[in-house]
């Protein structure tokens, strides 16, 4: 499995995948270790994770069928995530999570990872979306005057949507919302207020350029 590491300003590391299934397979415990509503800090098995995954993601409840390897694009990880699974905590570890766990064995904490792949249709904009969820985590400044930006709109129903896709943590709800709104809004269904996504977007060119 080829992936192409970067690192970018900030200390964010950027992953990239020749195509989803290399990173959806790869990523899977790492993300919803740190993120799943059910699994978060918890350590679990791929069985056990698919299982639960089946009866509760929008398309498993339709299909009754895994979907999680075409369900996502993108990913977002901080530093911390990797202990337990260097500490062996989590069993039965895959050729392509030992593949990241390699790929980060001596790097000095903390850090902040994110993954794409090549043959998304919103490349660009993923892009955009995970080096926004990394620098919500790293910087400091940044995720103030982003917590100040949202403090100013409703966001509910954008909460009530990214809730509805049945995979994320109340703790990282207000993150989500930030990113899905300055990045690949068009994934969402409702309507974002009118002027976040620009004063958004307008925020993270100060920071990232």
């Amino acid at each position: 499995m080829k992936i192409d590491h970067k690192i970018l300003p900030g200390n964010i590391h950027l992953l990239t995948f020749e195509n989803q299934l290399d990173i959806t397979s790869s990523f899977l415990r790492f993300q919803e270790y740190y993120e799943s509503p059910k699994f978060k800090g918890q350590f679990f098995t791929l069985k056990e994770f698919r299982e639960w995954y089946i009866k509760n993601s929008p398309r498993g409840k339709k299909t009754g069928k895994f979907t999680y390897y075409s369900d996502w694009s993108g990913f977002n990880i901080p530093s911390y995530v990797l202990k337990p699974f260097y500490e062996n905590k989590f069993r039965n570890l895959s050729e392509s999570e030992k593949n990241i766990l390699n790929i980060f064995i001596n790097e000095k904490e903390p850090f902040y990872i994110i993954g794409v792949h090549k043959k998304s249709k919103l490349s660009n904009q993923l892009l955009k979306h995970e080096i926004a969820h990394g620098l919500f985590a790293t910087n400091k400044n940044y995720k103030k005057e982003i917590l100040s930006v949202l403090s100013n709109y409703d966001t509910d129903l954008v909460k009530q949507e990214i809730r509805s896709k049945g995979s994320y943590h109340e703790d990282v709800l207000e993150d989500e919302i930030h990113a899905y709104c300055l990045a690949t809004n068009s994934k969402l269904k409702v309507r974002i207020p009118d002027g976040l996504t620009k004063e958004l977007r307008s925020v993270y060119k100060k920071y990232y350029k």
